[in-house]
């Protein structure tokens, strides 16, 4: 068994993001048992899966089953961890700003060493954006359980079943009735095709959308494909590319998060969020993925 060591940043706190991995038992592509992470994932074409645990500031990654890894696949593996905790953010200057914040101050003191928790895989964040989109959180997690142990690889170990996120080549390859088979609506389905087979062909790629110098444009990219509004833009910005000031406005968790915090009657209208915007624009993902985790603080 190869195991990894990867140093933590100074303000990181293992078991807060811990608790947000923990937040919905029919999540299907990663398992918590006690302080342990198993994920299993591609690397340059090997199936791996993972476990991560936390050990003196280090984050433990040991690989489980039987294969071997180039230099190459280590670092791209490393790249993986490191991205999915966001571990190269330096959180200091949000930190500062957020102190003196009515919102922000209470939530970072609850939260203190919680990281924006990404989704490196870019297609699977875009599919997560997508079957998201205008239904509950439990019939969400139940549509992408159905997709991923339909169309998604898996690795057996030790009596268990670790998935993978189907790949936009082999979603591109399906037609709408094997997606509406199960359960998804005959548009989402047409969505996720449409969006599979534009990533296969290379017509949209993260690394495309990363070598972008202005956010906005990123945002115009996204929302000019067919199934992504601005909800879904931002939140693939803010979860797979990265983006410091992506801000799902149109969000209702988020809008619930801020009604309950501000004591409001009714849910903040989006002129309001906007205002409550200004104060923290240059860190608007992290602000969003506090105020989201707003409820289960102390939990």
């Amino acid at each position: 068994m190869e195991t990894i060591k990867i140093e933590c940043p100074k303000i990181f706190d293992y078991n807060q993001c811990l608790a947000y991995f923990k937040r919905d038992e029919n999540e299907v592509l990663f398992y918590v048992v006690d302080q342990e992470i198993y994920r299993a994932l591609y690397i340059d074409g090997n199936k791996i899966l993972i476990r991560v645990s936390y050990e003196y500031h280090h984050l433990i990654v040991e690989i489980l089953n039987d294969v071997v890894l180039s230099p190459s696949n280590i670092e791209r593996l490393i790249t993986f961890v490191e991205e999915w905790f966001d571990l190269a953010t330096d959180l200091t200057s949000f930190y500062e700003l957020g102190k003196n914040n009515q919102i922000l101050a209470p939530l970072i003191e609850g939260l203190y060493g919680l990281r924006l928790i990404r989704i490196p895989d870019f297609f699977e964040a875009i599919s997560w954006g997508i079957i998201g989109q205008q239904i509950n959180l439990t019939f969400a997690y139940q549509l992408k359980r159905n997709f991923v142990e339909k169309y998604g690889e898996k690795i057996e170990y030790q009596a268990s079943s670790y998935y993978i996120h189907p790949s936009a080549e082999k979603v591109a390859q399906l037609n709408v009735e094997d997606l509406t088979a199960l359960k998804f609506s005959r548009r989402k389905a047409e969505y996720l095709i449409g969006i599979a087979k534009s990533i296969h062909a290379q017509m949209l790629t993260k690394e495309q959308l990363l070598k972008m110098d202005d956010e906005k444009e990123v945002e115009k990219t996204l929302v000019n494909m067919r199934g992504i509004g601005p909800w879904t833009a931002h939140y693939v910005m803010m979860r797979s590319l990265g983006i410091k000031n992506a801000y799902p406005i149109g969000d209702v968790g988020l809008q619930n998060a801020l009604k309950t915090l501000l004591k409001l009657d009714n849910k903040p209208t989006q002129a309001h969020m906007m205002e409550l915007n200004e104060s923290w624009e240059k860190w608007s993902s992290y602000a969003t993925f506090y105020i989201w985790r707003a409820p289960y603080i102390g939990e």
